[in-house]
């Protein structure tokens, strides 16, 4: 169990970064398919790999979301986890639904902020700012990613 858990540890990590190379790198036409479709594979690869991180963590998303629903102020560390795990879940959200309306759409959606040109577009802002909480939450949980257990 603790093996088929690190596995899907890395195959997280791995598809998250194959998502985000495939959008620079096969952004462009080639050989009359568009490299579009190929982020949208691994984006949809990367979201099963979190469907199956979470139901292997089914017994501890229970426990947190009760912490959440009766969160009262309290600041101890499994309200914080509870929070984290939230904000990431809605964040991974985001980023997929952004990309599925850009390509539902069949163009970009813009949003009218102000800063850089990277910040109007919906579905990259969504994921740079992923890509942000995910490399913190990585980097602060990385001493438990190989030892963890299904619970």
């Amino acid at each position: 169990m603790a093996r088929n858990r690190w596995l899907v540890h890395l195959a997280l990590m791995l598809s998250f970064l194959a998502a985000i190379l495939s959008a620079i790198f096969l952004s462009k036409k080639y050989l009359g398919h568009s490299g579009v479709t190929d982020h949208a594979i691994i984006g949809l690869l990367f979201l099963v790999f979190v469907l199956v991180h979470l139901t292997q963590r089914r017994q501890t998303v229970r426990r947190l979301l009760s912490r959440l629903m009766a969160h009262s102020g309290s600041k101890g560390p499994r309200s914080r986890l509870a929070i984290s795990d939230s904000i990431l879940w809605i964040l991974t959200l985001n980023a997929m639904v952004s990309g599925a309306a850009d390509f539902l759409v069949g163009h970009e959606i813009y949003l009218s902020v102000p800063g850089p040109f990277i910040f109007h577009k919906w579905h990259e802002l969504s994921v740079l700012v992923l890509l942000g909480y995910v490399i913190v939450h990585v980097v602060r949980r990385r001493q438990r990613l190989r030892t963890s257990h299904v619970r």
